[in-house]
């Protein structure tokens, strides 16, 4: 699954013009999140479809984790857009800010994974000799994959896909969702009816836009654009419609998050470790766990499990300090 990148700009928190009170929880969420789909990866390459216990039962459920991730990114985009004091007229260059801190990890992890399968199968003859294709893999960078039939080079990005048509959404519409509720509920009814007329397989943001209403209005209430009953109202509705519209699992989640974001409303190293490293897990959990579940085979699974995570972790960490943060550092450059 999928995680979907977290896009807070350069902190593990955000804290409030208005209050200044930081939102620690939101470390924790990126890092709950990005953790939740890495052990849904993991188990499915160590025990495959089966469940043998209880335990990794649950970790089956670890998909859910991309949907704290949408949930997030609702609260965190127009935050930053709002302290930017953001119009229709800084457009692009919020989205090269985007571009900057999003694609060239991402770009750098795809062609790891191709150097990779090209030497696993010259070392091992496992795989296929080699995946890149000049049409695939510029489909891959530009996330239109879907619309062309063509195929993920790493399926767990599709995600990305996701995310980044958020950006582009709410970066042309975010004056119309701030002018007024008339205004922001119109086009929240019309974004929820595209995700009902456009077939799912091609993987809009329209067809989970739900969850980033969530946060979105979560936003409005912490710069108290709204008061705590319009909130509870949306977000009662907006919960109605999952369970009932979409599945009550995603229901489930939404509701956690929102709880989440409350309760674990304080700093903990931990989480802020987590919280920076979640976008690098998200990246580089698929070639880092599945390579450890590979060479791995014939140990015992639980073992097996907790070197895929630990490995998993410790790459991530690696690619953290030494690619992201250094577009990390790059993308503040650039103001809007």
């Amino acid at each position: 699954m999928e995680g979907a990148v977290q896009s807070v700009e350069e902190n593990a928190f955000i804290a409030s013009p208005q209050t200044s009170q930081p939102v620690y929880s939101l470390s924790w969420l990126r890092g709950i999140a990005a953790l939740m789909v890495c052990i849904f990866h993991v188990k499915k390459y160590i025990w495959a479809d089966q469940s043998p216990d209880i335990f990794t039962l649950s970790f089956t459920q670890g998909f859910l984790g991309v949907y704290v991730f949408f949930i997030v990114s609702g609260f965190v985009i127009p935050y930053s857009m709002h302290r930017n004091k953001y119009s229709l007229k800084k457009f692009f260059r919020f989205i090269a800010k985007r571009l900057v801190r999003i694609q060239p990890p991402y770009i750098i992890m795809l062609f790891v994974f191709l150097i990779w399968t090209y030497c696993l199968y010259q070392w091992k003859g496992w795989g296929q000799p080699w995946l890149f294709d000049l049409r695939g893999f510029v489909l891959n960078v530009t996330y239109l994959v879907p619309f062309f039939k063509e195929r993920w080079i790493v399926i767990i990005f599709w995600t990305l896909a996701i995310e980044f048509q958020f950006y582009i959404l709410t970066g042309l519409f975010y004056d119309l969702l701030m002018r007024n509720k008339w205004w922001r509920y119109g086009a929240f009814i019309i974004f929820l009816c595209l995700g009902k007329i456009i077939p799912e397989e091609y993987l809009t943001v329209f067809n989970n836009y739900i969850y980033f209403i969530i946060g979105f209005q979560l936003f409005l209430y912490d710069q108290k654009k709204i008061d705590i009953r319009e909130l509870i109202i949306s977000l009662v509705i907006a919960l109605g419609i999952t369970w009932f519209m979409e599945f009550p699992a995603g229901a489930i989640t939404a509701f956690c998050t929102i709880a989440l974001i409350y309760l674990l409303n304080f700093k903990n190293k931990m989480a802020d470790f987590f919280g920076d490293i979640s976008y690098s897990l998200y990246l580089s959990h698929g070639l880092a766990c599945s390579a450890t579940a590979l060479f791995t085979i014939g140990m015992n699974s639980w073992l097996r499990f907790a070197l895929c995570i630990a490995v998993g972790i410790a790459f991530s960490t690696l690619y953290y300090y030494g690619i992201e943060k250094i577009f990390l550092r790059w993308s503040k450059k650039i103001k809007y």
